[in-house]
């Protein structure tokens, strides 16, 4: 005898669990300090073009750019170091 074909749903179901069981590999983009470090990247560079850099065309654009990412640098700096502290344990391991 030959077994019945298995509904849709219930290969979906067995998949849902096979995913399930597998680890998480983490990327370098899940690391929370990936971005403030990269808006501080930038900062340095529109630093470097607005202030340093006398034969820029566009000082103006380098200097606001220059004030915008290193505010956004700060700010997602102050949430990764909570979203760290957080993620932690109470004795500060995580």
């Amino acid at each position: 005898m030959t077994e019945p074909e298995q509904t849709p749903d219930l290969d979906a179901a067995r998949k849902d669990e096979a995913d399930s069981d597998e680890e998480y590999a983490p990327t370098p983009f899940d690391n929370p300090f990936f971005l403030p470090v990269l808006l501080a990247g930038f900062s340095i560079w529109f630093i470097y073009d607005g202030w340093f850099n006398p034969e820029m065309e566009w000082i103006k654009f380098n200097r606001i750019g220059a004030a915008i990412c290193s505010l956004l640098a700060i700010w997602f700096t102050f949430k990764a170091f909570r979203e760290r502290r957080a993620t932690s344990g109470p004795d500060g391991e995580g």
